[in-house]
């Protein structure tokens, strides 16, 4: 009978031990905010038409303070939803994924011109990985801003 115990007690003391060491996830805190055109930032649903036009305005991030910060680069993730037919002639939606690096804080215009001509509801432009120089003159990275175009 004590052995049973004390096994059931070693058994208990065990599974907390293990139960405490399970990974926590982990919080990013980002030192600086990068915004679309100055003005959007997180995720957002846009309008087609709003989007074309922010396409020709720079990438921005500021501080805590408000203080703009120059972009260094940045990629952007183009997913873009599309009909097509499986094996059997069956349509389903299917996304292609499109992804490129970009030096310095525009868009290029290749890319303006693709969102312009082939752009339509139902994209994703994803803009990832933002390195922003900070005062100290070390990178870092903001957090990625996701447009849903609507």
């Amino acid at each position: 009978m004590k052995t049973k115990i004390l096994y059931g007690a070693l058994f208990l003391n065990m599974a907390l031990l293990l139960l405490s060491f399970s990974e926590q996830p982990v919080k990013l805190f980002y030192r600086y905010k990068a915004f679309l055109a100055c003005t959007q930032t997180d995720s957002v649903h846009i309008v087609k038409t709003d989007f074309d036009q922010m396409m020709t305005l720079p990438i921005c991030a500021k501080d805590s303070a408000g203080k703009m910060m120059a972009i260094e680069s940045f990629e952007i993730t183009y997913a873009e939803r599309g009909l097509y037919q499986d094996s059997t002639g069956l349509p389903i939606i299917f996304t292609d994924y499109t992804i490129t690096e970009c030096k310095g804080d525009t868009i290029p215009k290749a890319w303006r011109d693709n969102f312009l001509e082939a752009g339509h509801k139902g994209d994703t432009v994803s803009f990832d990985r933002i390195v922003v120089r900070g005062e100290d003159r070390k990178p870092y990275f903001c957090k990625r801003i996701k447009c849903v175009i609507r």
